[in-house]
């Protein structure tokens, strides 16, 4: 039984076990750490699953903005390690274009900074990215359909259980930004003496 944790956008948390069996979101954009102790709380609850039974955690590695992705891989991480049991990283962009099936598009997600987090599947198959483009870059796509992609826990569950039946690697659970984060350490106050 898989707990799925998702902060690439609101927060979510999900229990997967041959498919989604509850799912908690909390659409609060800078929420996240608030909420993220609330929704996989709730996510349990609703599937009448005590944290032992879990075997493994799903984490969304984004790509994402900073400071909420850390805040559900930390919650992840910590659940794992203090349960010992597997952790799996999902890209973010990977679940959502699973959840299409196998047709021919871009998937674009918000980057802030008006820049887009952006992949390209066909297939089935990742083609492209995933990436830090602007809008005006999109058009390299212009013969894909081009889909708003929003992921959540559910998702994440979903996909790391086929791709875990397929033999897919999905040890790599560090974060994708992608870019540097929006704020960086001062270089210090200058001191004369």
């Amino acid at each position: 039984m898989l707990l799925a944790i998702d902060t690439s956008a609101g927060t979510s948390a999900a229990v997967i076990s041959n498919g989604v069996r509850s799912i908690s979101v909390f659409d609060d954009p800078f929420g996240h750490a608030e909420n993220v102790g609330l929704a996989i709380q709730a996510a349990l609850a609703e599937a009448s699953v005590d944290m032992s039974e879990i075997t493994a955690v799903v984490l969304g590695r984004g790509p994402a903005p900073y400071t909420g992705l850390r805040v559900g891989m930390a919650a992840g991480l910590g659940i794992s390690g203090a349960l010992g049991i597997p952790a799996y990283g999902v890209m973010v962009l990977d679940a959502v274009a699973h959840s299409l099936g196998d047709g021919k598009f871009v998937l674009s997600s918000d980057a802030k900074r008006r820049e887009l987090f952006v992949a390209a599947y066909q297939a089935g198959e990742r083609v492209f990215g995933p990436s830090v483009l602007g809008p005006q870059e999109l058009e390299q796509f212009a013969d894909y359909q081009s889909i708003t992609a929003r992921c959540d826990a559910g998702l994440l569950g979903v996909y790391a259980e086929h791709a875990l039946s397929k033999g897919i690697d999905l040890s790599d659970t560090s974060a994708l930004y992608l870019r540097s984060p929006d704020v960086s350490p001062s270089p210090g106050k200058k001191v004369s003496a």
